[in-house]
C-alpha cells in the first residue's frame, strides 16, 4: 500500500467546456457512473450556468482554474462556491487524493513545471487537443476539449490516483 493514497477513489478531469451543456451533462453522468471523488476542470467553463451543472456530480469535490474565455468571474466563483467547489485564478497547487497537483489553463509553462519534479500530476487545457504524457515522474494531462467544436469529439479522463492509470472517455 502506498502511504497517503486512496486506492478506491477516482478523479474526473475535464477542460474547455465552453457552455456546451449537452456534453457537460454527459460528463456529469460519466463522473457519477465512475464514482469520482474529485472533478478537476482545466478552465474555460465560460458561464455560471454551466458551472452549476457540476453541482450534480455526487459526492465529489469540484476544483477549477479560470480560463481565458471565462466571463462573469465573480458570479462564476459564487456559483461554484455555492456547491462547495473552488475556482482559482491562474493555477491551482495542492494535494488531491494523495497526489501533488498543479493545474492551469494555458500550456506555456507546463514542461518547465514538470521538469521541476515538484508535482505528481499536471492538468491543463486551452489547446483543445489531448496531451497525455509523462515527464520524469510527472503525469501531464490535457483531456482535450469537452466540446466537439474544434476537434469533432469531446472527451473527459478518469484517473486512478493510486497508480496513475487513466481512461479516456468520449462524450
Amino acid at each position: 500500500m502506498v502511504p497517503g493514497k486512496d486506492f478506491t477513489m477516482k478523479i474526473g478531469i475535464i477542460s474547455d467546456t465552453h457552455d456546451h451543456h449537452r456534453n457537460v451533462k454527459r460528463a456529469v453522468e460519466i463522473f457519477n457512473d465512475a464514482g469520482v471523488a474529485y472533478v478537476l476542470h482545466g478552465g474555460d467553463i465560460v458561464s455560471p450556468f454551466t458551472a452549476k451543472a457540476f453541482a450534480d456530480v455526487e459526492n465529489a469535490k469540484f476544483i477549477a482554474t479560470y480560463g481565458n474565455n471565462d466571463g462573469e468571474k465573480l458570479y462564476l466563483n459564487s456559483m461554484i462556491q455555492s456547491f462547495g467547489g473552488e475556482i482559482h485564478p491562474y493555477c491551482f497547487r495542492g494535494e488531491v487524493a494523495g497526489l501533488k497537483v498543479y493545474m492551469t489553463h494555458v500550456h506555456h509553462t507546463i514542461d518547465e513545471v514538470a521538469r521541476g519534479g515538484d508535482f505528481d500530476l499536471i492538468i491543463y487545457g486551452h489547446t483543445h487537443k489531448q496531451d497525455i504524457r509523462t515527464v520524469g515522474n510527472t503525469l501531464i494531462i490535457n483531456p482535450g476539449e469537452a466540446t466537439d467544436w474544434l476537434t469533432g469529439q469531446g472527451h473527459v479522463v478518469i484517473l486512478n490516483p493510486a497508480d496513475l492509470c487513466y481512461e479516456i472517455v468520449k462524450l
